[in-house]
């Protein structure tokens, strides 16, 4: 009997100087947080990384319809080096990712639009005298067609960008935004860009 209570006595003691032991709490903890920790800076790298991706998608949607608004006419070879050209706004990025497309458009009503022209890169061009939806009433009255004046209906470039985000983290568990802008500019040297 006295051995089983010596026995007992010694773990008594070493669980009372474990319980008194400080010194591996602070490693515990840091093994219980760090993952957490790793996980909201690597999620946080994502969300960032996304939001400016988006902004070069935007800003190039931009250049694309502002470089092809500078032109009184337009060749398909004009095209393709505006919306080459303009990837390049999309660095660091992979442009191979990048879905571009240049249309004209005749404005029909304050919502609706039809396409004159079209050509895209990485995607389909839109068809001639197909029904583009805008904006709700995107459109003022002076530049929708008017019968009384025999006035035809304003013309306007529109740019669209598309890209397929990858996050380089968690790429297989989080999925893959398209990220997608659109831009309507007036021609800036004549009513309507010409395309030969």
């Amino acid at each position: 009997m006295s051995g089983i209570h010596r026995t007992l006595g010694r773990i008594g003691r070493v669980l009372r100087c474990l319980r008194r032991d400080r010194s591996g709490v602070a490693f515990v903890e840091l093994a219980l947080v760090a993952p957490t920790l790793v996980l909201l800076y690597c999620g946080a790298y994502v969300v960032s990384d996304l939001v400016t991706c988006g902004r070069k998608v935007s800003l190039t949607a931009k250049t694309v319809t502002d470089l092809t608004t500078r032109y009184a006419t337009v060749s398909s070879t004009d095209l393709t080096s505006i919306m080459s050209n303009s990837k390049l706004v999309l660095a660091p990025y992979s442009t191979s990712n990048a879905t571009m497309r240049v249309s004209e458009l005749q404005i029909t009503d304050a919502s609706h639009a039809s396409v004159v022209w079209s050509q895209a890169q990485n995607a389909t061009a839109l068809t001639t005298g197909t029904i583009v939806t805008l904006p709700t009433n995107f459109a003022p009255t002076e530049m929708q067609p008017n019968t009384t004046t025999s006035t035809v209906g304003a013309y306007i470039v529109m740019g669209e960008v598309g890209y397929t985000y990858t996050p380089l983290f968690g790429g297989t568990i989080l999925p893959s935004p398209t990220l997608y802008n659109r831009y309507f500019m007036l021609p800036r040297l004549t009513t309507q860009v010409a395309h030969q």
